[in-house]
């Protein structure tokens, strides 16, 4: 039987997944941040000292990590992995699920598939989450082939559920809706059931690949997306005006390469595949 503990158990897209996982019979505790003391199936400490909070004194076969210090900088998301690997050893975890995200990924790619190798420290412009989850991929993947466990990496797009609004479409009053890009602008949305029941395919995979997509494999645009969830009108934000003129003004200096990233974000235009994670694990996301 296997005994999972979850690893930011009260994250948005980790709501509702134990009561999943209980009934496929599979034994869940639960870890978050706080004094060190144990609270029924809950354990709470330091996340950067994970490996030495003794009140998770129980063998796990499977760990699920949405963690991420977003008060925190790179270099302590990467303490905090760092001792995450140390506890996943101590307790012979079998299997480290880490949740990453798709904005690893440079934001001028064509094609964004599975193997698609990810954007760097040393490359990237982005800053606070974004850079957090490049900064703890980067590190794992380059301790990967070492580890005694296998290690899972699952990529995401934006999760909705119950009344989550969208983060790309922004209601106005009379009907009017506006989306943040063009109509080629694309940032793919998944469901938190579709999220929770592919992690029970990981979870009763033997022998799974490094990384999987979460989100549909449509290659549905920001604006299709808008038609089929909002009535009315849907305006767009022109690239000239929202892209190209804040990268000219950041190429003279007027502003940070980081703040230009965000505008660049929202005129991704990758065609983004899970077509390998739909096959391997035998789902399809919605």
């Amino acid at each position: 039987m296997n005994n999972v503990l979850i690893c930011g158990a009260h994250s948005f897209v980790a709501t509702g997944l134990s009561e999943k996982l209980k009934k496929e019979k599979i034994l869940v505790e639960y870890f978050s941040r706080g004094k060190n003391r144990r609270v029924d199936d809950t354990i709470y400490g330091n996340y950067q000292e994970i490996d030495k909070n003794h009140f998770l004194n129980n063998e796990y076969t499977i760990v699920i990590n949405f963690a991420v210090i977003k008060d925190g900088t790179t270099e302590s998301n990467i303490a905090y992995i760092k001792s995450l690997i140390e506890f996943c050893k101590k307790h012979q975890v079998k299997k480290l699920i880490h949740f990453s995200s798709i904005m690893v990924y440079n934001y001028q790619l064509k094609e964004v598939n599975e193997h698609t190798p990810i954007e760097t420290l040393e490359e990237t412009a982005k800053r606070g989450y974004a850079e957090f989850k490049i900064a703890v991929d980067q590190y794992l993947l380059s301790i990967k082939d070492k580890l005694p466990f296998e290690l899972v990496l699952v990529r995401p797009g934006y999760v909705l559920a119950n009344n989550r609004p969208c983060p790309f479409i922004k209601r106005l009053p009379f009907g009017i809706s506006i989306i943040k890009g063009n109509k080629n602008s694309k940032q793919p949305i998944v469901q938190r059931k579709d999220i929770h029941q592919a992690l029970i395919k990981i979870i009763e995979t033997e022998k799974n690949d490094s990384v999987y997509h979460l989100f549909p494999n449509n290659n549905m645009t920001k604006y299709t997306y808008a038609q089929q969830v909002t009535k009315g009108i849907i305006l767009t934000m022109p690239k000239w005006l929202f892209k190209n003129i804040p990268q000219f003004i950041a190429k003279l200096g007027i502003i940070s390469q980081s703040l230009y990233s965000r505008f660049e974000g929202m005129y991704i235009e990758s065609h983004f595949s899970s077509k390998q994670t739909e096959d391997k694990l035998k789902i399809i996301f919605n």
